[in-house]
């Protein structure tokens, strides 16, 4: 069957074609979002040490930056039938499905158990380094001041740290607790200074928040990937056996990788 066939090289080319702008914006809006979560989520990241959420976003990141290489792979293989780039294209395609599924699996598994790790890591963690590590304490603070909330379980937590061991140190929470930050205000703990609820629930909720969006984003894209698989690996074929391919197009420009003959 000739290459103005439904089947047909051209046809084929025209659709990857569609599919390499598509991929390329994935793999944009992958580096993208992946940037996003990371600088919204850093200090919850920071406080909470779980190598699996950080793993996850470094993964999906990592995953978007492959897809801007490997769409301009693709960029040389397709409109030459360079078939060797071509096979090293539909490989690099896998590897980005098997990415992605990766990701979007390790995210719906731990969103399943952050609360437990926020149970036997967050509040030790605030009570132990607060005032005691510097990135830690920033950390804490911006996360009470954004979430609006103060401790773990709640605002008397911290008169078990070791921050308030010290007997210079005037306070009753950190500074900000406070609903309006000023410069030992942490030293009242009036509800009409303070807040009083914990910190765990809601950092709970917004790392489960992230974890979803990556999931679903990752999932949806490993279906987008099973067409790019599918197209290259018919083209492959295609060109290989010699059957099909484009008058226009330089016989010098076809290497085989599957026999010698040139197409």
């Amino acid at each position: 069957m000739g290459s103005e066939g439904c089947c047909g090289v051209r046809i084929i080319k025209a659709t990857l074609y569609v599919f390499q702008f598509v991929f390329l914006v994935t793999g944009l809006a992958i580096c993208g979002l992946g940037v996003w979560t990371f600088l919204q989520t850093f200090h919850l990241m920071n406080v909470l040490d779980s190598t699996t959420y950080s793993s996850a976003v470094y993964l999906f990141i990592s995953t978007g930056c492959l897809v801007i290489l490997v769409a301009a792979l693709g960029c040389c293989a397709i409109p030459k039938h360079r078939t060797k780039l071509l096979f090293c294209y539909t490989l690099f395609l896998v590897l980005i499905f098997l990415l992605e599924a990766l990701v979007g699996v390790l995210s719906y598994i731990y969103q399943e158990n952050i609360d437990e790790e926020m149970d036997l890591r967050f509040n030790s963690t605030l009570l132990a380094t607060y005032n005691q590590v510097g990135g830690k304490t920033e950390s804490i603070d911006a996360i009470q001041q954004k979430l609006e909330c103060c401790g773990a379980g709640s605002y008397q937590d911290w008169k078990y740290s070791k921050w308030l061991q010290d007997a210079t140190i005037s306070n009753k929470v950190p500074d900000s607790c406070c609903k309006t930050i000023l410069y030992e205000c942490g030293t009242r703990d009036h509800p009409s200074n303070i807040y009083f609820a914990g910190c765990m629930e809601p950092v709970s909720f917004e790392l489960k928040w992230f974890l979803w969006l990556i999931c679903a984003v990752s999932l949806g894209l490993c279906l987008i990937q099973v067409i790019g698989i599918v197209l290259g690996i018919v083209l492959f074929l295609k060109l290989e056996s010699g059957l099909e391919y484009e008058p226009n197009d330089p016989p010098s420009g076809n290497e085989t990788l599957l026999s010698e003959r040139q197409l």
